[in-house]
């Protein structure tokens, strides 16, 4: 009898050490999995922040469009297809995505065609000389299936994030990859500005260069993004027709007036994307700087983005999201008037480059802090099992502020770039003040 209740307790003593050798196990994987994804998915944002300087459409895209074409209206078109490419999809992806136990394959499929892409607008460029209309054509061609495939990973994306980087070590993660990937595209201004300043390397030759370190840098990117190892949904809400998931968004806008408030202030500060291709060519007509500033301007933006995500990461993990968005709504309304400070010194002769420079250090701030705050304020308010549904409706809901640029190009040739910098700041002003209202989640 002793004999049985001996072996049974050391039967319970193996089972339980067992057991606690398989949590043990669990847990280590647990870190590994959460090391590997948290160095993966940096990585993947190092990269790509790197090649998005050789591909800025606030910069670098206007300049090599306006070689071709003398259209404000065509100029404008860039940011609006990069930024509709981005918004636009989302809500449908959404609808798709948010079932689904897995959300890689999307990211993966749709990650592929946009560096694919990047490298057909590279090869776009050589036929300028031939044929700058066929040239120009392949280029929005291919910059349209860069810019929606950017959209369509956007919402699995930024779910996968959530998924494998928790909230404790996010700040560090902006720390990482806005320092890392900033102070080297940071350098890669100064790169372009060598390139476009090369007297050897007439035009195509000097953008195709610039396009395909974008391409060979995507692609790094996405070799990174590669090595995630996503873990299954721990909710799986039921699959709905497209209907009946669209009908439910004016539930959601009317019982969560946080994301109401959100969705306003992100819409309004959004603004700044009107004047944004045409700084560059406001600082060549108007300002009369040389054509190689763009380099200068693309390390100012990136230098911006660098100390704002490093500054921003931190007061995010210590003080909230409310203070990001605060910060970055100031910074956005400042762009347009410094605009028109510097057009005020150079009509009378004073010194104005750094003060325009600094234009695009803030419009850096803006990205980072549009990442930094609003998405992680709505990462906070989101259920996680609809949270595919808020990051669609977030970025949908704003997607015609992808058009400003058009009417950028509109109120350009209509009356002048005053009146659209003015018109700038009224609404971005607004959302500043709007954004005064909203609460800490």
């Amino acid at each position: 009898m002793c004999r049985i209740n001996l072996s049974g307790r050391m039967k319970a003593i193996c089972i339980g050490g067992f057991t606690l050798l398989q949590d043990k196990e669990k847990g280590m994987d647990e870190k590994k999995r959460l090391a590997t994804n948290f160095n993966a998915i940096s990585f993947d944002a190092i990269f790509f922040n790197i090649s998005s300087a050789f591909l800025d459409p606030s910069t670098v895209i206007p300049s090599f469009v306006s070689m071709l074409t003398n259209s404000p209206i065509l100029i404008g078109l860039t940011t609006t297809i990069r930024n509709c490419g981005w918004f636009l999809p989302q809500l449908l992806v959404a609808h798709r995505v948010e079932a689904l136990p897995y959300k890689k394959p999307i990211v993966l499929w749709a990650g592929g065609s946009l560096r694919v892409s990047i490298g057909i607008m590279a090869l776009s460029a050589l036929l300028a000389p031939r044929n700058p209309d066929l040239s120009l054509v392949l280029f929005y061609l291919f910059f349209v299936i860069l810019s929606f495939s950017d959209g369509i990973t956007g919402v699995p994306w930024i779910d996968i994030f959530a998924k494998s980087i928790p909230p404790e070590r996010r700040g560090r993660y902006y720390s990482l990859t806005q320092f890392l990937g900033g102070s080297l595209a940071f350098g890669a201004g100064f790169l372009i500005k060598g390139i476009l300043d090369n007297k050897d390397l007439v035009f195509p030759n000097n953008y195709f260069i610039i396009f395909m370190m974008g391409f060979i840098l995507a692609t790094a990117s996405f070799i990174s993004f590669c090595r995630v190892r996503e873990k299954i949904s721990e909710t799986k809400p039921a699959q709905e027709n497209l209907i009946e998931f669209l009908c439910r968004i004016p539930h959601f806008l009317m019982n969560d007036v946080p994301l109401r408030k959100l969705i306003l202030v992100n819409t309004l500060v959004r603004f700044f994307f009107m004047p944004l291709p045409f700084y560059v060519i406001f600082a060549r007509e108007n300002l009369r700087l040389p054509y190689d500033i763009v380099g200068f301007f693309v390390s100012s933006q990136m230098l911006g983005y660098v100390l704002a995500g490093v500054a921003l990461g931190r007061i995010n993990d210590h003080m909230g999201s409310r203070p990001v968005i605060l910060i970055t709504g100031f910074a956005t309304a400042l762009q347009p008037v410094l605009a028109l400070t510097s057009y005020w010194l150079y009509l009378r002769g004073y010194p104005f480059i750094l003060l325009y420079t600094s234009i695009f250090a803030f419009i850096g701030v803006t990205y980072s802090g549009v990442w930094v705050g609003i998405f992680n304020y709505l990462l906070k308010i989101a259920p996680e099992e609809k949270r595919p549904l808020y990051i669609g409706l977030l970025n949908t809901v704003t997607a015609p502020t992808t058009f400003l640029p058009i009417l950028g190009g509109f109120l350009i040739n209509r009356f002048n770039y005053t009146f659209l910098f003015v018109f700038t700041f009224a609404f971005v002003l607004s959302g500043f003040l709007i954004s005064f209202t909203m609460k800490e989640p």
